[in-house]
């Protein structure tokens, strides 16, 4: 594959968090994929990527993932998001609190035979806690 065909595969991911695109969970993730982000317990597949999309637009009220930066290289592609969104339900332990939040997110996803394999994220966690009022802030 191209480097522009696996970074627009990468780009399509974000449909299923965005939209809500389940159908592009079971056309783009691989049977065998595994998110290197998910806890040890949370199923693989598009199924379990599809989960986890719908669990994040439960918590987040407007959840959105914009595209800043992205490249690809080989069977590798990287996106730059800006995740914003209302906290209306519990995440990680903290009660809703009805705050908005804009946090930065790393994501890599290697691309095996037209399809994600394999996807790792950075995400600006304590920035999130920050914002969120559970940490705090620099004095």
């Amino acid at each position: 594959m191209t480097d522009d065909e696996v970074l627009d595969i990468a780009i399509q991911m974000g449909r299923i968090f965005n939209d809500g695109d389940e159908e592009v969970a079971r056309r783009l993730v691989a049977p065998d994929f595994v998110d290197h982000e998910a806890s040890p317990d949370h199923p693989g597949g598009p199924e379990g990527y599809a989960a986890t999309a719908r669990w994040m637009r439960g918590v987040w009220e407007d959840a959105t993932w914009s595209i800043v930066d992205s490249f690809a290289k080989g069977d590798k592609a990287m996106l730059r998001v800006i995740f914003t969104g209302r906290q209306v339900q519990d995440f990680m332990g903290v009660p809703a609190t009805g705050k908005r939040v804009e946090v930065q997110h790393l994501h890599l996803y290697r691309v095996a035979d037209g399809q994600v394999a394999e996807h790792w994220a950075v995400r600006d966690d304590l920035g999130l806690m920050r914002q969120l009022g559970a940490w705090p802030a620099r004095p």
